[in-house]
């Protein structure tokens, strides 16, 4: 039997995860390339929340979700351990109707999907998880003690060992430094380990992405918006176990006793150039590098719902370039170039919705048979909208 040969350009979240559901076909035979490691990157600077209850992704988008936490709890009891998981549940709060009337629906598919989840009208109950919350005008507080965050590295390490055993070769330190095209089909990938044939090519390489796909000649409707993070260390040790906590504009969750707060990924505006352009991700500190802006956006949230946590020191600082497309979710399948396809512009949601991408894009590779999600998810939803070109 002849074998449908893949490359896979990153092994972040998506590409290992694309890499892992690959490997169970048998007529495919996959090659992951990573210029650095496997789960660097992006990828390692996630928050890894998989809520059930936020906005980070919409309810069109659910059985994504619920795939994704599941899939991952699955991995977690067949070794603990392999995916970090840290079972916190989440509070969401709730400052107006909107977010009131989507967090209700929440609620509502999490229980159809067998969890639990609560809305919480009394301020008394709401204090019983986070004590220090400022709930002067809150509406309600939505709770789920079931969810919490994963350790995307070590998840993305995870399914590459299964991909591996599975026969999947991963490169890393393998930068691809050029993709061939004959007659606008990829024929194969350069890099300093040599040259290797494929049939098809997948570019999920993250925030890296823009660049990669102008070696096609693709220059696609995604832009960088800054995961800025700090980790807050309390002056005194809070007495309470940290959930997630969501708000509109910013979420938190526990880090090894102290706070990771980051700004919501949806909140960004991709029109202001302090908070989104094309930036070089080779250029990453591997900590610091956050803006004033963003600890001055922080200050009046934390002023307005948090004002314990202004108290805190800084222990730690980093930033992160987010891949983001104009309407926040992927762009997934097929392009203009023939078995060349694209696993990118997860933003903020790369492990939510890896695992969904990994089985939907590798069926169709493998298949032929396009998922809703692939099409849905397709590229050529911005034809006319916004500028992409073969350049």
């Amino acid at each position: 039997m002849t074998k449908k040969r893949v490359g896979i350009i990153g092994a972040g979240i998506v590409g290992t995860a694309l890499g892992f559901y690959l490997s169970k076909y048998d007529n495919v035979q996959v090659t992951i390339f990573e210029k650095n490691t496997i789960g660097s990157g992006t990828t390692a600077k996630s928050a890894g929340t998989v809520c059930l209850l936020d906005d980070s992704v919409t309810h069109e988008f659910w059985d994504v979700r619920l795939h994704g936490f599941q899939t991952y709890l699955a991995m977690e009891k067949e070794e603990k351990g392999s995916t970090g998981f840290q079972k916190t549940g989440t509070l969401v709060v709730i400052p107006n109707k909107k977010v009131e009337e989507y967090t209700k629906t929440g609620i509502e598919l999490s229980h159809k999907a067998g969890y639990t989840a609560d809305w919480i009208e009394s301020q008394d109950e709401i204090r019983k998880i986070i004590p220090d919350l400022n709930l002067e005008g809150i509406i309600a507080a939505a709770w789920t003690p079931d969810d919490g965050y994963f350790d995307a590295t070590m998840t993305s390490n995870t399914f590459a060992k299964k991909a591996r055993a599975n026969g999947v070769q991963i490169l890393i330190n393998t930068p691809v430094t050029k993709i061939n095209i004959s007659g606008n089909k990829v024929t194969s990938v350069e890099t300093p380990k040599g040259k290797f044939e494929f049939d098809v090519v997948v570019d999920a390489a993250g925030p890296w992405s823009r660049y990669v796909t102008r070696q096609v000649g693709l220059d696609l409707p995604i832009w960088h918006t800054k995961a800025e993070v700090f980790v807050l260390q309390p002056t005194k040790n809070l007495g309470y176990p940290f959930p997630v906590l969501k708000y509109p504009r910013f979420y938190a969750r526990n880090e090894k006793g102290n706070v990771f707060i980051c700004r919501a990924h949806v909140t960004m505006d991709l029109s202001k150039p302090m908070e989104a352009g094309l930036f070089n991700p080779d250029e990453l500190p591997l900590t610091g590098g956050t803006e004033p802006y963003f600890w001055e956006f922080l200050t009046d949230q934390l002023m307005e719902n948090y004002p314990r946590m202004l108290e805190a020191s800084i222990a730690n600082d980093w930033v992160g370039y987010r891949a983001e497309t104009p309407d926040f979710v992927p762009i997934l399948g097929d392009t203009p170039i023939e078995g060349y396809m694209l696993a990118v512009g997860c933003g903020g949601n790369g492990v939510i919705e890896a695992p969904s991408i990994g089985r939907d894009l590798s069926n169709y590779i493998a298949t032929g048979d396009k998922s809703a999600l692939i099409n849905r998810l397709c590229l050529s939803r911005f034809d006319g909208k916004h500028a992409y070109k073969m350049s």
